[in-house]
């Protein structure tokens, strides 16, 4: 029997869970950004990363997972670093995500 490999996680206490942004560009679907939630104490934290593409920035799935994960883990980015208008649907549905991933958690934190 085939198990799906986030739901062992899940199972096994994992506190996080990612998911890329991608973008259609012909007949191509590129990555684009990633959105990581994480849980602290019964809180669940969200933080974003999405590459500058009309300025020629690419995708790094290591560097990006990196600074999402730094938004969600810093108070203060919150004030900062504002979602971009092009991805906050994306970060709300996520963030419905994020509830059922998280069922022990009572609170969530948007970027929005």
């Amino acid at each position: 029997m085939k198990t799906d490999k986030t739901n062992q996680e899940h199972q096994q206490g994992q506190t996080e869970i990612f998911e890329y942004i991608r973008r259609s560009k012909g007949n191509k679907v590129h990555k684009i950004g990633v959105i990581y939630g994480t849980t602290i104490g019964d809180t669940i934290k969200i933080g974003w990363s999405k590459c500058n593409v009309k300025e020629g920035d690419e995708f790094n799935p290591d560097s990006g997972i990196r600074i999402a994960m730094n938004r969600a883990l810093t108070p203060s980015a919150y004030e900062i670093t504002a979602v971009p208008l092009c991805i906050k649907r994306q970060v709300r549905q996520f963030g419905a995500r994020c509830i059922r991933y998280f069922q022990e958690a009572n609170k969530l934190e948007l970027p929005i």
